[in-house]
């Protein structure tokens, strides 16, 4: 979409914008968003805007000065994981999450809104970041709403590892059997067009799951990694330190003293 389409905003977006009261010197990252959503990122005032993909991970580097993460619309059904790796890195840094939804029940558009995910330690500014955004909240309908065409494979396969994900001996062959395709064609839709692999997407899943139990306290660290599908406890520590930057025992420590 063209920056004289992006523009064309409605007189009402318009004056919304404008009542906004800015947040101060409003340092936004905004990861995977399109021009669209940029450019009203870009009407918050006084905000200094940085846009970035996510394949530029180096770019992500812990400490940097940023006071708001913008995440745009899901090519695909991933962002769950990728969201929780960004924690780890910026983890009291307020995230806004872009989504695709209907304004009201009758409309069949979808418009671009947005939700906020804040860190649980105590920051002055999350008020005056979450006024600001909304004044530009929804964003006009674009082209970029549009879902991928393997959007729904990629659902279907996070479905049937969110359901299996336990048993030691799930692979690619099980999963591809169950959507109806080769092993060789889900790869591709996998790496080729998400940028992951299927291993790194169940151990992912499966890291993610564990962190949960975790939580709990009700198992030691060996019997988690069982439960969640890990037969190696020694790669399942490993994989989760790869993951969350902690090992599982840390973790558990430090969600006995959070309580």
């Amino acid at each position: 979409m063209s920056i004289s389409l992006l523009n064309n905003q409605s007189e009402r977006e318009d004056e919304r914008v404008m009542t906004v009261k800015p947040a101060n010197n409003l340092r936004i990252m905004a990861v995977d968003c399109c021009e669209h959503a940029v450019a009203a990122l870009n009407a918050v005032p006084s905000s200094h805007l940085l846009s970035v993909a996510s394949k530029d991970s180096p770019d992500f580097r812990e400490g940097s000065d940023i006071d708001l993460i913008a995440i745009g619309i899901a090519r695909y059904p991933v962002r769950r994981l990728f969201i929780s790796q960004l924690r780890r890195i910026y983890p009291n840094v307020p995230i806004l999450i872009l989504r695709r939804e209907r304004i009201s029940a009758t409309e069949s558009t979808e418009w671009i809104r947005c939700e906020f995910i804040l860190g649980d330690q105590v920051n002055d500014n999350d008020c005056e970041i979450v006024r600001a955004i909304r004044g530009i909240m929804p964003i006009q309908p674009c082209a970029h709403l549009q879902k991928d065409e393997d959007f729904d494979t990629v659902r279907d396969v996070i479905g049937a590892l969110a359901e299996k994900y336990s048993d030691p001996t799930l692979d690619l062959a099980a999963v591809a059997m169950k959507m109806r395709m080769s092993p060789k064609r889900l790869s591709v839709i996998l790496n080729k067009n998400v940028g992951v692999s299927f291993r790194q997407l169940l151990r992912n899943i499966r890291i993610e799951e564990a962190k949960r139990i975790l939580r709990l306290r009700r198992y030691s660290v060996k019997e988690v990694a069982s439960r969640v599908g890990f037969a190696d406890s020694h790669y399942f520590s490993r994989s989760f330190k790869e993951v969350t930057g902690v090992n599982a025992g840390e973790y558990l420590e430090r969600s006995s003293f959070l309580g």
